[in-house]
């Protein structure tokens, strides 16, 4: 026998309500991510302004250059194909002077809260991949600097000189180069297919992390 010593009126007309906020609060304990959580409190779930900028802007020019680059492997040569080849080598210009600040910012900045529920090998290989995308776009730039020979135009506003005329080393770093390009695909591929897991399947929420 149970003893309710409080009136049936209260009790019936919390019945309904008190369900589904016990529920809620018991989801919330249970993914980590309490819709009621203070904002001060979120913000650490979060990167920060810097690096979110550092992130979307080398993944926009990664992605274009990596698109532009391959097509111009199959365009003639001519004005489209000499265009194409000078607006790619000006933006790639501008991610070889972003990516040092980039990482000093990496080793400074205050990382977010890990994942919750993520287990630890999860963490050190996202880690160890995220390093090696990092070793991979100096790859990328210093070789796809170092392989234009005869220097080249800057947005049409300045020529940049290049250290190397056209030779065996010039295209031994266009092997360098394409095959550098082809593995910071595939890591790219692998990261976004990583997020997409993360977001849909684990649902834990990683895309607010970067945004």
């Amino acid at each position: 026998m149970s003893v309710n010593w409080m009136p049936r009126e209260a009790t019936h007309g919390r019945g309904h309500t008190s369900e589904p906020r016990a529920a809620s609060a018991q989801n919330g304990r249970l993914d980590g991510r309490d819709a009621c959580q203070p904002k001060s409190e979120r913000a650490y779930d979060r990167y920060d302004g810097l690096t979110r900028f550092f992130h979307w802007s080398f993944a926009a020019v990664i992605i274009y250059t990596s698109v532009a680059g391959y097509a111009l492997a199959h365009i003639a040569g001519g004005a489209v194909h000499d265009f194409l080849s000078r607006l790619n080598m000006s933006i790639a210009t501008v991610l070889i002077v972003l990516f040092p600040l980039r990482v000093v910012w990496k080793f400074v900045r205050v990382e977010p809260r890990a994942l919750h529920g993520t287990p630890g090998w999860q963490r050190s290989l996202a880690t160890g991949i995220h390093n090696l995308i990092y070793v991979t776009i100096f790859a990328v730039l210093a070789s796809g600097f170092l392989m234009v020979p005869n220097g080249y135009s800057f947005f049409g506003l300045i020529e940049i000189h290049t250290p190397f005329p056209k030779g065996a080393l010039t295209d031994k770093l266009f092997t360098v180069h394409r095959a550098s390009c082809a593995l910071l695909a595939g890591l790219v591929a692998l990261h976004v297919l990583a997020v997409i897991k993360h977001q849909l399947i684990a649902r834990n929420d990683v895309l607010r992390r970067m945004l």
